[in-house]
């Protein structure tokens, strides 16, 4: 089952846009896309979803994609979105899954909204970046970009601007230079016509309305994140890759010691592209 481009129009007048992969009749999970993405990443998930008996179900954020942005929002925020869509769809108990930057939007899960929930689990996961360990272990151009941001929030629509031009424009090298930052693993994951595909129409669609969705989410992820993460007695499963130079894993390790619940796998071989490397096998762990 694939369908891309479903909406839904939310008490407050926006349209939130969701596309649907996997089993139709399967268990639910809501999958959260990482930064800068869309609902169409899930197009990598579709078939392993099918195989393991999982009904895919994959929001666009505010301004991403097909949904409309919401001014002044916060992570917080986001499961009331989720609610309606579920409540739409007329499912009570589901499964949430984040990859990435879509962390954040997990645990507010955990946190708002956990009594709905059958499990909660971050691939790949970013963490609050206000520990100096943290802060260090990321990416040096990484680094700069979030503390230029947080000194002059006009310098992430400039730089997401670029991004879009060069994703339009010349999308070969935005992947060459992509894999050209990531271990031989991610590199082998990233040559997949499968994945060169889905990255092209996932990238293409976040910035479908331009960049300012994306640089009002990117200047949420310096902060506190405003939730109580040490409170939330939600079970939250990670899985991480040791390789993993995007989000390394001090974040991973950072995320499992402020949730006072956490279930962590480690893969010393993997990278960033865990997710699409062992789709089927998180999949199954998550909903079992």
């Amino acid at each position: 089952m694939s369908l891309t481009d479903q909406t839904i129009r939310l008490v407050d007048g926006r349209t939130l846009g969701y596309a649907e992969f996997g089993d139709p009749s399967g268990k639910p999970v809501l999958f959260f896309h990482g930064f800068p993405a869309s609902r169409l990443e899930g197009i990598a998930l579709d078939a392993p979803a099918r195989a393991v008996g999982v009904r895919l179900i994959a929001p666009d954020r505010p301004g991403f994609g097909l949904s409309d942005p919401k001014p002044r929002r916060s992570f917080s925020d986001w499961p009331e979105d989720v609610i309606q869509l579920v409540s739409h769809l007329r499912i009570y108990e589901f499964a949430v899954l984040g990859t990435s930057a879509g962390s954040p939007y997990v645990v507010a899960c955990a946190d708002r909204i956990n009594e709905r929930l059958t499990a909660a689990g971050i691939v790949s996961g970013m963490s609050p970046l206000h520990n100096s360990i943290v802060r260090l272990a990321m990416n040096p151009d990484q680094r700069r970009m979030f503390v230029s941001i947080a000194r002059f929030p006009w310098l992430a629509r400039r730089m997401l601007a670029r991004s879009m031009q060069e994703v339009q424009a010349d999308f070969p090298s935005v992947l060459t230079r992509m894999a050209a930052e990531r271990p031989d693993v991610d590199k082998s994951i990233l040559e997949r016509p499968d994945i060169k595909d889905m990255l092209r129409t996932n990238l293409t669609e976040a910035f479908r309305q331009g960049v300012a969705g994306a640089a009002q989410e990117l200047a949420l992820y310096p902060s506190s994140w405003h939730l109580a993460l040490k409170s939330i007695a939600f079970p939250v499963q990670l899985w991480q890759g040791r390789k993993d130079v995007i989000t390394p894993p001090a974040m991973a390790e950072e995320l499992a010691s402020v949730l006072p619940h956490t279930l962590t796998r480690w893969y010393p071989d993997e990278g960033h592209s865990l997710l699409f490397a062992r789709s089927e096998e998180i999949l199954r762990q998550l909903v079992s």
